[in-house]
């Protein structure tokens, strides 16, 4: 891995689908401000509307990516699409842009999460990403080894191409990574989670239920009502994260239903640990911060979002975690939740990231 020391000033810059890219990166600014680099945020505001209470001596400026926006029925092909083409545009403007940061702050190394324009011949370049192979939605399996090429051909432009998953023993990410043997500068890293070092107990005032939201529009509202609705039937205390840093709107009760936008990590690893049930998505991310805290829980994908139905149905096979489609939630019963409480029965040994 590159050898990061005091003399170095990084430019961190996720990807803005969501709040998971820019999660997984707090252990690698841990670890940097550890080492006494200096360190610099360009990202979307809601973005750093996450990270700079986290960190607030750093450096935050706006660097956008792209806004995401889902259809709101299963099937999902043409919003990917558009977001692909967004994504290829985004890359060249990238350039452009971090060619001026660059000189404009000095910067001697990037580390960019999913942002594939952010590598330079100038400095040292690192690409985080568990994508190397996507998923297609059927009939367009056909389509996935020049997602590959694609994927593989950018990543190759960084001077090192991290995968948040463990080198040796159980990969979490599947098939997801296994693309990474054929890329020379990548490198399996350990998991990165916000929650790697932390050391919450429970408590016995924990909630019920503790519900996360996370992903684009339109789905987002429906799954937070989905929990709701959950919540009431089966009369359970529960906390919904709405997962909105950027939200100024103030914590809201309906009912046994406590709504909040966002809660700072130590709180928020509190309060998951001593629940009873935890409903999330199954993003890459999530799973990464459960599997630190040791949390069991109910993974439910985006709709029409392969890769999510991919590590639902997975890490439900491998016995992990449970897995139930957004369309079947209302089905949910206490023995359903009771199910999740077996917690990860397996325990495979899980490397963790360290710089």
């Amino acid at each position: 891995m590159i050898n990061f020391d005091s003399n170095d000033k990084v430019l961190i810059s996720p990807l803005g689908w969501g709040l998971g890219h820019a999660s997984r990166l707090i252990p690698v600014i841990d670890a940097l401000l550890v080492k006494g680099c200096t360190v610099i945020i360009g990202a979307d505001p809601h973005i750093i509307d996450l990270l700079q209470p986290r960190f607030p001596k750093v450096e935050c400026f706006v660097f956008k990516s792209v806004s995401i926006k889902f259809s709101k029925g299963k099937y999902q092909f043409l919003a990917l699409i558009k977001i692909a083409v967004k994504i290829l545009l985004l890359a060249k403007r990238e350039q452009k842009a971090l060619k001026q940061i660059i000189k404009r702050e000095s910067i001697t190394a990037i580390i960019s999460d999913n942002r594939y324009g952010l590598y330079s011949k100038e400095v040292n370049s690192v690409l985080v990403t568990h994508q190397l192979s996507p998923i297609f939605p059927k009939p367009f399996g056909w389509m996935k080894p020049f997602g590959e090429i694609y994927i593989k051909r950018h990543a190759q432009r960084f001077t090192e191409c991290w995968i948040p998953d463990s080198e040796n023993g159980f990969r979490l990410s599947g098939i997801l990574s296994e693309r990474g043997s054929t890329i020379p500068n990548a490198k399996f890293v350990g998991l990165m989670s916000r929650f790697n070092l932390f050391k919450s107990e429970k408590t016995i005032s924990g909630f019920d239920m503790i519900g996360i939201v996370s992903g684009p529009p339109p789905h987002r509202l429906a799954f937070e009502q989905e929990l709701t609705s959950i919540a009431q039937r089966l009369s359970l205390r529960t906390l919904i994260l709405q997962g909105l840093p950027q939200s100024k709107s103030a914590v809201r009760t309906k009912g046994n239903v406590t709504l909040v936008p966002h809660l700072p990590d130590t709180q928020l690893a509190k309060e998951l640990v001593s629940a009873k049930y935890v409903i999330c998505r199954s993003g890459y991310s999530t799973i990464m911060d459960l599997i630190a805290l040791q949390c069991s829980a109910i993974t439910v994908p985006t709709p029409g979002q392969t890769e999510q139905e991919y590590l639902a149905d997975r890490l439900n096979t491998e016995k992990l975690f449970s897995y139930c489609p957004q369309d079947e939630l209302k089905y949910t019963t206490i023995e359903m939740l009771e199910n999740i409480n077996k917690k990860i029965k397996t325990k495979p040994v899980f490397q963790f990231f360290k710089l």
